[in-house]
């Protein structure tokens, strides 16, 4: 393989299960995007400040505007049709109050509660608000809360290699489709367990803070090594691990078949390596 951080591309893939990337903002985006691989990686940048004189004259912020209350209600109707997201947003409520409120003006700006997935849409909204706001605390979780929020993304990648190979591909790229909300709806309870895997390891990382080592070179390479013993081979894991597109390109449902086989060679790395790559993929994605 190819120097450290020309492996970026395997973060910005595992980090689709941090705060499920692909749950927190595929529905609301339009078009198609998938994202290019970081030149350094985020991670590896050195962390600088610079001074700042604070303004003499300090402009008051503006009151946040007052929440329609009949909209509330109607969300509040939808979010109660879809009774797998309850323990998710009512953990996310008790433990983080300010951002399930920004999720919530945000989704009532946009007219939210009108649509008939709603209750998709709105959870979508506060995992990638918390996701920006906190995600950077998951890098800092215990093994046991990392291992359960991966173990959950990897479950949806089996249902999507199962239902529909094209759209896993995109969730492997953390592409925006807006054809996912139709998975979600017809999931709840898969993306649920994701949503609250991804928030648990949040409040694990603000209680336990741990601080891991970037991943080394050999990390890497170990991690390929697993692959092409489970089934990958050369052109599928420089595709994974490199981003290189092969020619010819492989299909869809060989992509998301290689992408579980990925996750599944993750869990088998010693835990200081594979907690290195969790670590890693969950800093990446509070910067995208």
């Amino acid at each position: 393989m190819g120097p450290w951080k020309q492996h970026i591309r395997i973060a910005i893939l595992a980090a689709a299960a941090a705060l499920a990337a692909t749950f927190g903002s595929l529905f609301l985006a339009s078009g198609t995007r998938k994202p290019e691989p970081a030149e350094p990686p985020l991670a590896a940048k050195p962390v600088t400040t610079i001074p700042v004189t604070a303004d003499p004259v300090t402009t008051p912020k503006a009151p946040a505007e007052a929440i329609d209350p009949q909209k509330r209600a109607a969300l509040k109707d939808r979010l109660a049709e879809a009774p797998e997201y309850r323990a998710f947003l009512t953990r996310l409520r008790a433990l983080y109050p300010a951002d399930y409120d920004a999720a919530e003006r945000m989704a009532l700006s946009q007219g939210v509660e009108d649509h008939d997935d709603a209750a998709d849409l709105f959870v979508s909204l506060a995992v990638q608000t918390l996701r920006r706001n906190r995600g950077l605390l998951g890098a800092k979780a215990g093994g046991a809360a990392l291992d359960k929020m991966f173990e959950a993304h990897q479950r949806v990648l089996k249902q999507l290699a199962a239902t529909d190979p094209a759209l896993c591909v995109d969730f492997l790229n953390g592409a925006s489709v807006d054809r996912f909300a139709t998975f979600a709806s017809a999931h709840r309870t898969l993306m649920a367990e994701e949503a609250v895997a991804g928030l648990d390891a949040i409040a694990d990382g603000a209680q336990k803070k741990i601080d891991r080592e970037a991943p080394a070179a050999g990390d890497f390479d170990d991690l390929e090594k697993l692959m092409l013993a489970k089934g990958v081979d050369k052109a599928g894991a420089s595709l994974l691990l490199d981003g290189k597109i092969p020619d010819p390109p492989l299909s869809d449902a060989q992509q998301c078949q290689n992408g579980v086989i990925y996750l599944d060679a993750m869990k088998a790395l010693p835990d200081l390596q594979r907690y290195r790559l969790y670590a890693l993929a969950l800093e990446v994605m509070a910067h995208e």
